[in-house]
């Protein structure tokens, strides 16, 4: 009984390692749903469903001459971020397509 007790653990580890490290390996990149200029935060939702809440500060690096005003709900960005006081900060944001919607 503690031999398949043990394995179990064991299986359930490796599971869940996986799953971190795929969730780690998984690209930030999805559309943007919401920007709030007063908050300088961004919502971000991923081809998965899950949503991101981003902040930017003055030291964030907007890639090919992109201004936050021209950011639209719908783009489709590309970023890094660090987490800060369980806020993710942006520190690399690209567009890498416009919203249809232009």
């Amino acid at each position: 009984m503690r031999k398949v007790l043990s394995t179990a653990v064991a299986a359930l580890a490796i599971l869940l390692a996986a799953a971190v490290s795929d969730a780690a390996r998984r690209p930030h990149e999805g559309k943007i749903v919401s920007i709030d200029t007063a908050a300088q935060m961004l919502v971000v939702q991923g081809e998965k469903g899950d949503q991101w809440d981003l902040y930017w500060t003055e030291t964030t690096k907007l890639k090919n001459g992109l201004t936050v005003p021209e950011l639209k709900a719908g783009d489709k960005v590309h970023f890094d971020f660090i987490s800060k006081d369980k806020k993710m900060f942006l520190t690399e944001l690209r567009r890498t397509r416009k919203a249809d919607n232009d």
